[in-house]
Formats: structure tokens, C-alpha cells, sequence
């Protein structure tokens, strides 16, 4: 069975393993409001992780879509507060950034010649001061909140017929991805750089270009969960978006998407994502302290890269075992 497969029905049999857990020990987990929690809870971090499979596959990696999504959002809550700019366009604008922020990742690792994790790294934390420098304060240097009150705008973070926008948007997303993945020649570069970055430039593909893609996918997709959860919450912190790259990261190593990249699809995303959010949801629902869900996704992304590399061993062991049977029997003949 091939390792993606395989990992997603590991995924989905211990998805549907916790819930039925947290169903029979909690009484409101498996009522309509919870599950329509869960599902616009998944739809945010589904976004985020979407982005970040496409850069994974692609054989990379980024830490600062936690940070571009804190900064999206602060910088729709300036404007929709700030001024009298549309709405359709105050999206377009934090679209716009949220893709620049992604553009200039990718041109710090294909034309600075920087790795994915330093200059993602180093990202994040110059987006995260961008952050502290749009927010707001008072005459005294103090941290206010300012709630968004436009209603045009928090409607966006609204539903119809019981289910969120957000929801609908992610899922729609998720289909859009797997097609340009699976049934694009972009999507198939992809694959191939991240499988092998030499060989994919060796046989005529632009590899450069493709990473660089990869980023600006991450960077837009960062940048509607930050409009998303602006809609949804009605306010955005210093913090916000703080850490939501790990349980990216691990909710795409959750999904069956190979750490080493060439491997995966956004089906595996949509999975990897509503397992996090049960597992944060049966959390909370306990009491825990917040720090189990920190401990969860490192435990979560540890797990999942040692499978890969046990699956990538015995099918190495596998593959050398059937080409010396085959040559035994050569000489045989």
C-alpha cells in the first residue's frame, strides 16, 4: 500500500476514533453547534495548512504563515476601521499582501540563496513586528482593542443555512488545490521539484519559478485565513496567528503530505485538519491546560516523520531484497 494511503487511513481511523472517544465522555460534543465549531475552527487552520502543503510538497518549508496571517488581519482591521475604503476591496488589498509577503519568502530562498527555514524563520518574526507596529495604542503607549464594527464586513465570518462561509470557502479551496496539483502540468512540477529538485531542473523545469509559486500560494492562502478570523472574532491582538504555523504544519504531516516533500495532496490537508481541531476541541472540552495542545502538534509532526522514515526503510529493504532475488535468478538461468 502506497505511504499516502496509508497515512490517511491511519488519519481517518484515529479521527474517527477520537470523536467516538469524546462523544461518549463529553455531552456536547457531537451536537450541531460543536460540530459547526469544529468545522469553522478546521476551515482557518484547513487555509493555513493548505498553503503550507503546497511549499511542503514542493520540498520546502515555511514558519511565518502564522505571522501573515496575524499581519492580513491587522491590516484589514486598520482599514475597515480606518477608513472608507469598500469592502470588496479592502479584501483584494489584504489578498494583495498576504501574496507579497509569500513573494518576498520565496525570493529570499531562490534568489538570496537562503534556506526555506532560515528565511521563513527570520520572516516571521519581522511580519510579527509589523504586527506590533499597526496596532493600537493609546495617548499613553498603551495596547488597546479596537472591535471592527462594519457589518458588511463582519458578515464575511457569517453563514447561510447553519454553515459558515469560511467553510464553504476552504472546502471549495481544497478541491481547487487537489486539481491544480493533480491535473495541471504546474501541479506536476511541483511534484517533481519537491521529489527531486536536481532532476526536475535537468529535465527542463524551472524549478526557481515553482518554489517561489509554492510561497506565494502559502502567502495568499495566510492571508484569507487572517480575513477570515478578523470576520469571525471582530478583533485582532499582538498575538494573533502566534504558533498557528506548527499546528500547520502538523495537521499537513497529519494529512499523509511527506516533511521531505514530492508527496501528498490537499484531501490528506482537509483530514489533517479536522483531526487537530478534534483533538484541540476534546482538549478544551476536558479542561486542559492550553500547553497540551503545544505539546500535541510536536508530538503530532515527531510521530508522523518517524512513520515516514520506518515506511521509507523497509521499502528500501523491500526494494533491495526483490533486486537481489532477481538477479540470484539470473545468474540461475
Amino acid at each position: 500500500m502506497k505511504q499516502g494511503i496509508l497515512r490517511k487511513l491511519i488519519s481517518v481511523a484515529l479521527l474517527m476514533l477520537f470523536a467516538a472517544f469524546f462523544s461518549v465522555t463529553t455531552d456536547s460534543f457531537l451536537t450541531w453547534r460543536n460540530i459547526n465549531s469544529i468545522l469553522r475552527e478546521a476551515s482557518v487552520v484547513g487555509l493555513l495548512s493548505l498553503g503550507v502543503s503546497f511549499v511542503i510538497i514542493g520540498g520546502g518549508i515555511d514558519l511565518s504563515t502564522g505571522s501573515v496571517l496575524g499581519l492580513s488581519a491587522m491590516i484589514a482591521s486598520r482599514l475597515v476601521t480606518d477608513t472608507l475604503i469598500p469592502i470588496w476591496i479592502i479584501v483584494l488589498i489584504v489578498l494583495t499582501a498576504g501574496t507579497v509577503l509569500g513573494l518576498v519568502n520565496g525570493l529570499l530562498v531562490e534568489k538570496l540563496g537562503l534556506s526555506e527555514l532560515i528565511a521563513s524563520f527570520a520572516t516571521m518574526h519581522v511580519y510579527r513586528g509589523f504586527v506590533y507596529l499597526l496596532a493600537y495604542y493609546d495617548a499613553n503607549g498603551h495596547l488597546i482593542t479596537r472591535a471592527v464594527q462594519d457589518k458588511g464586513f463582519l458578515a464575511i465570518g457569517g453563514s447561510i443555512g447553519g454553515v459558515y462561509y469560511m467553510s464553504m470557502i476552504w472546502l471549495a479551496m481544497i478541491v481547487l488545490g487537489y486539481l491544480l496539483l493533480k491535473k495541471t502540468t504546474t501541479g506536476t512540477y511541483i511534484y517533481a521539484t519537491g521529489a527531486n529538485r536536481k532532476s526536475a531542473q535537468l529535465s527542463g523545469i524551472a524549478v526557481s519559478r515553482i518554489k517561489i509559486l509554492t510561497f506565494v500560494i502559502s502567502g495568499l492562502c495566510a492571508a484569507l485565513a487572517g480575513i477570515f478570523l478578523l470576520a469571525w472574532q471582530g478583533s485582532v491582538g499582538l498575538n494573533t496567528g502566534s504558533g498557528m504555523e506548527f499546528e500547520a504544519i502538523a495537521a499537513v504531516a497529519v494529512g499523509g503530505i511527506v516533511l521531505s516533500g514530492g508527496r501528498g495532496d490537499t484531501i490528506g490537508v482537509c483530514i489533517g485538519s479536522l483531526f487537530m481541531i478534534v483533538v484541540v476541541n476534546g482538549i478544551y472540552k476536558f479542561g486542559l491546560p492550553t500547553e497540551i495542545q503545544t505539546i500535541a502538534y510536536g508530538a503530532v509532526i515527531i510521530i508522523m516523520s518517524v512513520f515516514d522514515a520506518v515506511y521509507i526503510r523497509i521499502m528500501s529493504q523491500r526494494s533491495r531484497l526483490s533486486k537481489n532475488a532477481a538477479k540470484a535468478e539470473g545468474g540461475a538461468v
